[in-house]
């Protein structure tokens, strides 16, 4: 049966073909923990070229969360997996290779912000530190600084209502290399929270979400090495994917309604200069050819990629159930499928993907670039999946099609 619903999976990757032939899926693998469900958030390669991902095993409405992380070898296959945190409130939000090769994880542990160090070939806790700094607090993203510290960013006095969208009030914070802090920014002035964070030049920039629910001012926050704020810009949208590439371009990638694609929620991608300034806007969506009032493109996670493109990751399906839509090889609207962008540099469709499962829903959460030119989704198919996609950046940096 294992052996024909991975078949399954192969045989529809190949159906699913659309603009400019996309690459195939190599394959994928899932793992879950201990509770029912399993959801990853982050994911990136290491550099033994295996896989590290993290999220939540549980769920976080219920307080029977734990903080779920999994390492595999660069096939998929299992090398560990670890739970970190006694059932309650607890996030796994982002993950970074530490420069002496273990790993740091970036989340909550029962309400405080937590940072846990964790061995590479085991697993196993160096050491944790946490932070209550008041109601519910969390660190969201992580980077390490120039001066082989770690700096964090995220929120204090949270709702605790779920693992996106909390409304409390943003900080960054710094620490050396074995997590004693060094110093702390209060952000509430711009942002609830603090959500990616990437080294600048000699400073940082911050992917930030707004003030309040009420408000969508500030998506981008640059820094100087000691967390004061230089400037801050806004784009109109809360925005989830991010990252910058080796000239200093961010791209901000978000689901939208302002959109003419559709009257529904479509992935619109941004891409801003060292200074904050637009240079492109561009919207994608509705890729199985549904109506679009009942479709949702709800992009997650974006990459620079090697040739100087970007790549961005979402899920597609119908959200409220009412619609189900038929026709698509890929199968009924309902059940969603993970879907992949790829643009050039100026923000151009190179080519577009969607990849799924006869079975059961799958959605893309976030993607990393591969050694070999392909990508790896983190796949929120009610456990973790590792669903790794085809190269197609070529040596010397050169996009190529799936054929």
């Amino acid at each position: 049966m294992k052996l024909l619903i991975v078949m399954a999976i192969v045989i529809l990757a190949e159906l699913l073909g659309q603009k400019g032939n996309p690459p195939k899926l190599d394959w994928h693998k899932s793992y879950n923990g201990t509770g029912e469900e399993s959801h990853p958030h982050y994911v990136i390669q290491t550099s033994d070229l295996g896989f590290l991902m993290v999220g939540e095993t549980g769920f976080v409405e219920d307080r029977s969360a734990k903080i779920f992380l999994v390492k595999t070898g660069s096939g998929g296959k299992l090398l560990w997996q670890k739970e970190f945190g006694k059932r309650g409130y607890n996030l796994g939000n982002c993950v970074a290779e530490a420069d002496d090769g273990n790993y740091l994880i970036a989340g909550t542990l029962n309400f405080d912000a937590a940072l846990i160090k964790v061995e590479a070939k085991t697993g196993k806790a160096l050491w944790s530190k946490t932070w209550n700094l008041g109601s519910e607090d969390s660190f969201e993203g992580l980077t390490l600084s120039h001066d082989g510290g770690i700096v964090l960013t995220g929120y204090r006095d949270g709702l605790a209502e779920g693992t996106f969208l909390n409304w409390g009030r943003g900080l960054v914070l710094k620490t050396n290399e074995y997590g004693q802090e060094e110093w702390r920014r209060d952000l509430s002035d711009f942002t609830s929270s603090g959500y990616r964070i990437k080294q600048s030049g000699t400073g940082f920039v911050l992917s930030i979400h707004p003030k309040d629910e009420e408000s969508e001012n500030f998506n981008l926050l640059s820094l100087d090495n000691k967390g004061k704020v230089k400037w801050a810009k806004s784009y109109g949208e809360i925005f989830w994917g991010f990252d910058q590439n080796k000239k200093g371009e961010i791209l901000l990638a978000g689901h939208t309604r302002k959109t003419p694609l559709s009257k529904n929620l479509d992935v619109q991608m941004k891409e801003i200069d060292k200074q904050g300034r637009v240079q492109w806007t561009k919207f994608f969506g509705q890729p199985r050819g549904y109506d679009g009032k009942w479709i949702h493109d709800e992009v997650w996670g974006a990459r620079a990629t090697p040739d100087g493109g970007w790549l961005a990751v979402a899920g597609t399906g119908d959200e409220t159930r009412r619609y189900e839509g038929r026709g698509h090889p890929s199968g009924p609207s309902g059940q969603w499928k993970i879907y992949l962008i790829k643009t050039d540099a100026m923000g151009n469709l190179q080519w577009e993907g969607v990849y799924g499962s006869f079975e059961n829903d799958w959605a893309g959460e976030d993607v990393c670039i591969t050694a070999d030119g392909g990508a790896l989704v983190a796949n929120d198919c009610g456990a973790f999946g590792f669903t790794k996609i085809s190269p197609f950046i070529v040596k010397g940096n050169a996009y190529k099609s799936g054929n």
